[in-house]
């Protein structure tokens, strides 16, 4: 059993299952919100997180440009965008536990800690819901391919807090959203 936030931090990342890796997630994001609750809040730690986040053989990972054109309209289009938006979720998931570990030696309010791990318990909601989803329309994730852009990102700003917190929302996401305005 882990005694720390990071040590948590780092078991989320290090699980590749995506089902299993929010379950971890879900759990983490409980445990460090009762022990805040009950007055009694786990030590943040210092367990250093991988260079790169555990993950499922599938979906085979391709570079953004070699990524299949989506057929807008279609039942696989539909698969594809939903695809891509769980693929975006599960690695929000580990960009969020990777900002707690990562980061915890820097003097840093206990609130940074409380906004990562609810973004992380709430993007590993996601993920699932999104999985529930491609499942009911007869495909699974892994299905497809998939790009890892957003981990190259937090690659380059793996030694850099503010560069961290700069390129997630104001580049990542806000590329995500130019990029599938039909979303």
């Amino acid at each position: 059993m882990s005694h720390s936030l990071t040590e948590l931090a780092v078991e989320v990342l290090t699980t590749a299952d995506g089902r299993e890796k929010t379950a971890r997630s879900h759990a983490a994001a409980k445990l460090w919100r009762d022990s805040r609750a009950a007055g009694t809040p786990l030590e943040i730690g210092s367990a250093l997180p991988p260079d790169r986040p555990a993950r499922p053989a599938r979906p085979e990972l391709l570079a953004p440009r070699e990524m299949p054109k989506r057929r807008p309209g279609s039942e696989h289009g539909r698969i594809a965008l939903i695809h891509a938006v769980a693929h975006i979720e599960l690695n929000a998931v580990d960009l969020h536990w990777d900002a707690v570990a990562r980061f915890a030696s820097v003097p840093l309010p206990v609130g940074y800690f409380d906004d990562w791990v609810q973004a992380a318990d709430e993007e590993s909601k996601h993920f699932n819901l999104l999985c529930d989803r491609l499942e009911a329309l007869g495909s699974h994730y892994g299905a497809l391919p998939a790009h890892e852009g957003m981990w190259r990102a937090a690659e380059d700003t793996a030694g850099d807090l503010l560069a961290r917190l700069a390129v997630v929302p104001m580049v990542l996401e806000a590329r995500g959203l130019d990029v599938t305005p039909g979303t």
